[in-house]
């Protein structure tokens, strides 16, 4: 999935934002576990899998982006796109605003959904673990996620794999991400 995200870097998505999105998006599964093994027993963890709707959602838009841009209406984009990067350059932007970049949001959101299956193993895990050793696999953790987006960056900049995302994206991304969706709502029971 980190390779799909980072051959779709561009003017709007930045690596920052994959890599980001990632890590605010897998801590916040480790947060949520964290809380629902020391008793928060309000959050409803049983009814997580509905996040999965997040990347159909998305594979649908981006289905539609792709079918209805055409050559010119992609270098307007790229133009639109470089433009407001410029702008908002130049204009001091809201912490807010920078903090939570659409684009990193989305990637959050569908790591979220994609790891909500994780909470059942989590949270009886870390009910046995003492404070020290909660920390350090949160450290464990917070260190995989930044070698897994290395991998992926990695993956999605081999020239062969380049090529075959560049050239099928318009097919591969909304495919992958209706399937990651629909893997989600099936594995996590909310549909049955």
């Amino acid at each position: 999935m980190l390779a799909v995200w980072f051959s779709q870097v561009n003017g709007s998505l930045r690596r920052q934002d994959i890599v980001l999105g990632q890590l605010i998006g897998f801590e916040f599964l480790v947060l949520i576990s964290v809380f629902a093994a020391y008793g928060l027993s309000f959050l409803p963890t049983d009814q997580v899998g509905w996040l999965g709707v997040i990347p159909i959602i998305l594979g649908i838009r981006k289905w539609f982006q792709y079918r209805y841009q055409t050559d010119a209406a992609h270098e307007e984009q790229k133009v639109k796109a470089k433009l407001k990067r410029d702008i908002q350059a130049e204009k001091p932007s809201s912490l807010l605003h920078k903090l939570f970049k659409p684009e990193m949001m989305a990637v959050c959101l569908v790591t979220i959904s994609n790891g909500a299956g994780n909470l059942t193993v989590y949270i009886p895990l870390f009910t046995e673990y003492s404070v020290l050793e909660l920390a350090v696999t949160v450290i464990v953790f917070i260190l995989m996620t930044g070698l897994w987006c290395y991998l992926g960056y990695q993956i999605a900049n081999l020239p062969l794999i380049k090529d075959k995302l560049e050239r099928y994206k318009q097919i591969l991304i909304p495919i992958i991400f209706i399937a990651i969706g629909i893997y989600v709502l099936l594995e996590s029971g909310v549909l049955g």
